[in-house]
């Protein structure tokens, strides 16, 4: 991830070239009297970008911290440029805006006062990337305006278009539409020439045609783009136009096909985010169609994403405190090191007035300052492959943690199924021997006939249709899986028996009053009887907005 849309490592490979060891990098930067060069600062700054795409955080802003300080004594502006501009990129992707700010400004300040416009360009929209990330919209969209204000200075149609496209964007996810449409006018006229990107830019004409209720033409323009991606091998473009088309179809309450486009863009390659976003759709469309167990189980997926990037942020948050902290050490550790070498060359500066008597002194103290240096080069090594394997022991636990909880979840909703399934069959049973039983009794034949084994034959009958063990099952697996809502009703209605919970419990679920009449062996007039006076009793002049109260519990 890079915070602007401009890509660091496309625009200046001149400073992505590796050509010399990070021992003579180290030595450099170290020996009083050695050439600190361009070329030096240029490998590290290429090594930090390198190890920022690795994750491997600490290491970067170390080589970085390393560069800068050649660059300032140098006064190579260019340089200084793009290694604040890389440090606030590393603090950025760990979620230290404020820092990563900071160092943003700076970069700025520099572009300003010794580069030119297309630096102080880049790093503006750097700021407003970082504004965007934090969810700081408004400020985001002054950055994107100011930049793309001085970008129509330029003659550069590409970067005045990638300009335009982050203010339709940011404009668009705070439902400014007239705004969304009046810069994706813009770049669709800068992006003639640029086949990838006037196709990304039809995916966000689609979405504003769905948002501004012309849903047909939404629908044919993301299935066409989803066609051109698809010949053109653009992953990314074929899924953001399929998230597209399954909200339209959502939006147009086509539930079904919103299904299908939703569980078509899960297969393709998405973010944290958008994934989010497909399970919301999933659960609603699931919902209204019918289907409550997947409906329910989205929603379960939902909250496990939430958490997920809880847990992200915090780790991030915990790393970047660590990664500080490290560095500080490590810093004290070599300043403590400059000043042991300062001693040192100090010492072989009188060893030249006094040669032939400190000769043999002077050798031993070489000897043993390169014999520091290889063990605190073994120290470090040795303390990075022991936390490299207790990254690698977190990892795992990690994810057989998932596996277990994947387990777990599916567990529970095939219990769920297998309950409900049950009790909706015995229910049925019920009704069904309940209309037997109710026909023989009614029999004249049986009234007046004399057999008493026919008869208690009925009466046990009508006993095994009472002992309803699958539905106890369910009603006590249901208030364990919804004890919430069950606490909830009890607190805010404790005149209610245990039977009107009972009751209510499947209202709640959204069971048809014929459904509910089954599983309590009820008549379906006495259910409605029955859910009226229960209504009555919680304060609701009728029942119809029972359930719309219920749901407002869980």
């Amino acid at each position: 991830m890079k915070v602007s849309d401009i890509s660091l490592h496309t625009q200046h490979q001149y400073y992505m070239k590796r050509h010399l060891i990070t021992l003579l990098m180290l030595l450099a930067l170290i020996k009083p009297g050695m050439a600190q060069n361009i070329e030096i600062c240029d490998s590290l700054l290429q090594s930090a970008i390198e190890a920022s795409d690795k994750k491997d955080y600490l290491n970067s802003l170390e080589l970085l911290t390393q560069a800068k300080e050649i660059a300032s004594q140098k006064n190579a502006y260019t340089q200084q440029f793009w290694i604040y501009t890389n440090i606030g990129i590393n603090y950025a992707e760990l979620m230290d805006y404020s820092t990563a700010l900071e160092n943003f400004s700076i970069a700025y300040k520099i572009a300003t006062n010794h580069l030119d416009k297309r630096h102080e360009l880049s790093i503006t929209n750097n700021i407003a990337g970082v504004y965007m990330l934090d969810k700081k919209t408004e400020q985001a969209l002054e950055q994107y305006k100011i930049a793309y204000n001085a970008a129509l200075d330029s003659k550069d149609s590409l970067f005045i278009g990638g300009c335009a496209m982050n203010i339709a964007n940011a404009s668009m996810s705070i439902d400014n539409l007239k705004q969304t449409a009046e810069y994706i006018a813009i770049a669709e006229e800068m992006f003639i020439n640029y086949h990838e990107e006037r196709l990304n830019l039809q995916v966000h004409k689609a979405n504003l045609l769905r948002k501004s209720n012309k849903h047909e033409e939404a629908y044919q323009m993301a299935l066409q783009v989803i066609n051109e991606a698809i010949k053109n091998n653009l992953p990314a473009i074929e899924t953001a136009a399929t998230i597209v088309l399954s909200q339209t179809m959502l939006d147009i309450k086509d539930y079904r096909t919103a299904i299908k486009y939703a569980q078509q863009a899960l297969q393709l390659p998405i973010s944290i985010e958008e994934r989010k976003k497909l399970y919301e759709a999933l659960s609603d469309a699931y919902y209204h169609t019918g289907r409550y167990h997947k409906a329910i189980a989205y929603k379960d997926s939902i909250l496990n994403i939430t958490d997920s990037l809880g847990n992200i942020q915090q780790e991030r948050h915990f790393e970047n405190a660590n990664i500080q902290i490290e560095l500080l050490r490590r810093e004290n550790q070599l300043e403590e090191y400059r000043l042991r070498t300062h001693t040192s060359y100090a010492m072989m500066g009188m060893g030249i007035v006094v040669a032939i008597i400190l000769t043999w002194a002077l050798i031993n103290q070489i000897a043993k300052n390169r014999q520091e240096k290889e063990i605190a080069r073994l120290n470090i090594e040795h303390e990075q492959q022991q936390q490299q394997l207790l990254r690698n022991k977190l990892d795992e636990q990690q994810a057989q943690a998932l596996l277990e909880e994947e387990r777990y979840r599916h567990e529970i909703e095939l219990r769920d199924k297998e309950l409900m399934s049950k009790a909706m069959m015995v229910a049925n049973r019920n009704n069904t021997v309940s209309n037997i039983i109710e026909t023989l009794s009614n029999s004249q034949y049986i009234r007046e006939s004399n057999d008493s084994r026919l008869k208690q034959a009925i009466v046990q009958l009508q006993r095994s249709v009472d002992d309803n063990e699958a539905w106890r099952d369910f009603s006590a697996y249901f208030e364990q899986r919804n004890d919430a809502f069950i606490a909830a009703l009890r607190d805010k209605h404790p005149e209610l028996t245990a039977n009107e919970i009972r009751f209510l419990s499947l209202v709640y679920i959204n069971l048809t009053t014929k459904e509910i009449a089954s599983l309590l062996s009820i008549t379906p007039e006495y259910c409605k009887k029955k859910r009226q006076q229960i209504a009555h009793k919680m304060g609701f002049e009728n029942s119809k907005a029972l359930y719309s109260y219920l749901i407002t519990l869980a």
